[in-house]
């Protein structure tokens, strides 16, 4: 799990990226329900530029972020590279440059979506602070609308460091486009909070946010296409009655490539 004060390794992307996390590490995991051709090898590409980037509601590096992906797909696995690097950082714990790998294998019984996920998270300059996630992605869905829930724990720097979304999505998706809302509530153990929370925030039994996030994918010829992802965080008090602490918002403008 990622701390500030030893430069540990962090989402999710995707976003993926959310969407990052997308599959990467920007952004809340969010499950992709794009419908998979389980013999198709296919690979693909893309490049991004974010103001923020923004790990369960940490701030860990703000100003102008470029952030790249490659993805590789066959029989519902998938193995994924992900880089972050700050070009300008007007704020934040300068944890760039930062290269993570995840493995996930995609399982779709009925209307249920199931990814199990093992993340490795590393820092060219600082190889002792990589760490390891090992994740579980369960979502119900009926007809664009979902429910999910991710519970993800540190299985090598923090282990038994945890932390869990669960909220509601709506995935629409045509030919043409993709479009995605997610509205989750994360809560993070005591583990988590002692390891990855610097200042007042240290002394809460448990972290709780609220992640808002939204995704526009548009597919152009060839297998280009072009994404904007946003997403907000808002940290909730002990008793959940108030915001204490928001977050900015995170903005990702992407382009990529599917072959």
């Amino acid at each position: 799990m990622k701390t500030r004060n030893t430069l540990l390794c962090s989402i999710l992307f995707f976003s993926y990226n959310s969407y990052a996390q997308q599959g990467g590490g920007t952004e809340s995991i969010v499950a992709d329900t794009s419908a998979i051709e389980s013999q198709k090898f296919s690979f693909n590409t893309e490049s991004s530029v974010t103001n923020l980037y923004l790990w369960r509601g940490i701030v860990f590096n703000q100003g102008i972020i470029s952030q790249s992906s490659f993805t590789v797909q066959k029989n519902g696995w998938n193995l994924n590279a992900w880089n972050s690097t700050s070009i300008l950082e007007t704020e934040g714990n300068s944890t760039s440059p930062e290269l993570d790998f995840t493995l996930s294998k995609i399982i779709e019984p009925g209307n249920f979506y199931i990814e199990p996920s093992l993340m490795l998270y590393t820092y060219p300059s600082e190889f002792n602070a990589c760490t390891s996630e090992a994740g579980m992605y369960v979502g119900y869905y009926y007809g664009s609308l979902g429910i999910f829930f991710n519970p993800i724990s540190d299985i090598l720097q923090n282990p038994g460091g945890i932390f869990s979304e669960t909220g509601i999505t709506f995935d629409n998706e045509t030919s043409e486009r993709h479009f995605v809302i997610n509205a989750a509530l994360g809560t993070g153990n005591k583990k988590f909070v002692r390891y990855n929370i610097s200042g007042e925030e240290n002394f809460i039994s448990v972290y709780k946010t609220i992640d808002l996030n939204a995704s526009w994918q548009q597919n152009m010829k060839h297998g280009f296409y072009i994404k904007s992802f946003a997403n907000f965080f808002f940290l909730l008090s002990r008793n959940y009655s108030s915001i204490v602490n928001p977050r900015p918002a995170s903005i990702i403008l992407s382009a990529g490539k599917v072959f």
